[in-house]
């Protein structure tokens, strides 16, 4: 009776043009075709593939959280499990780098290509990876720093190698946010040391939904290091490893996949995380204005467990 049923919303969607429901994909698309006699011809209609969707099992409010803002979001389907001053908009600090690669993959098409390191990357404060003036590294190489290192200068080598210029590239930020309905966002420099990024842990859960679906994201953001060699000749020691600021990451959490830390005082500490449970289900984790480094992993930890023990996962249409 299900296999009729859906077989038959298959049908009108193809030849009225209707959209199936939001929780109905398509494998494949197969327009209708029609004979020299407009008569409607059905080949191979799509099949459907349908989506796991979050249900709440009991009314437990959630854990006790001190960050400033929290929130669990499913991956899927973007339903919302848990949240606390989601719309508080506030500083987000390294955090930021999400948007910063999200613009980047706009405009570099070869990532073994390489970029030289200039004095205005490297005399940035903060978290630094260690290039000196004039070396040289690929893009992807860049890249996996800015995210598994945070590192603020490769943040910044990584935006000028698109070829903008630094407020350029900032406009880019504010329109790709404003693309992906990040509507309580903005963006000052591609680092996230700017006082001036500032977003909503529902905004960041809608980023980074949108970010580890590019699987070389999703790859550098789930190593706890990263080894590269500088491509400039004649240097002593060429080679640099950079490590995760991530403790999730680094200490092998079996339900992290993927994750970003942030901190400035004014933002406090910050997380984002992607995590799963045994069967697949993928949640994302955004906290924002932790007390403390040690607060935002355990917090993170205490929100994915609450959310696996208090939602079942079902197949729905």
């Amino acid at each position: 009776m299900l296999d009729y049923f859906l077989w038959s919303v298959a049908f009108a969607a193809t030849v009225t043009g209707m959209t199936l429901p939001t929780t109905i994909e398509t494998e494949y698309y197969v327009p209708p075709t029609f004979t020299v006699d407009n008569e409607l011809e059905l080949g191979v209609l799509p099949a459907i593939k349908l989506k796991q969707t979050p249900r709440k099992l009991d009314f437990e409010w959630g854990p006790n959280i001190t960050s400033r803002a929290a929130l669990v979001m499913d991956e899927s389907t973007g339903k919302i499990l848990w949240q606390k001053n989601e719309d508080t908009k506030m500083p987000i600090a390294s955090i930021t780098k999400l948007m910063t690669v999200t613009v980047v993959n706009d405009y570099i098409k070869d990532w073994e290509e390489t970029y030289e390191m200039q004095p205005k990357e490297n005399w940035l404060i903060g978290a630094r990876f260690a290039a000196g003036n004039g070396d040289s590294f690929t893009k992807e190489d860049i890249l996996k720093t800015t995210l598994i290192a945070s590192a603020n200068n490769a943040a910044a080598a990584l935006a000028h190698s698109t070829g903008l210029e630094q407020d350029e590239f900032v406009v880019k930020m504010n329109e790709k946010a404003d693309a992906l309905g990040m509507m309580n966002s903005e963006f000052e420099d591609p680092t996230g040391l700017e006082l001036g990024n500032q977003s909503t842990v529902k905004d960041l859960a809608i980023l980074l939904r949108s970010v580890v679906r590019d699987d070389k994201f999703l790859e550098a953001m789930g190593q706890p290091e990263h080894k590269m060699t500088r491509q400039n000749e004649g240097v002593d020691h060429p080679e640099i490893t950079v490590s995760t600021t991530n403790r999730l990451i680094k200490e092998g959490d079996p339900r992290v996949l993927a994750g970003k830390t942030g901190f400035t005082y004014e933002a406090g500490h910050c997380l984002a995380t992607l995590a799963t449970n045994d069967d697949g289900n993928r949640i994302v984790v955004i906290l924002l204005g932790g007390p403390d480094a040690t607060t935002r992993f355990e917090e993170t930890q205490e929100l994915i467990t609450w959310a696996y023990d208090n939602y079942s996962w079902d197949t729905a249409l």
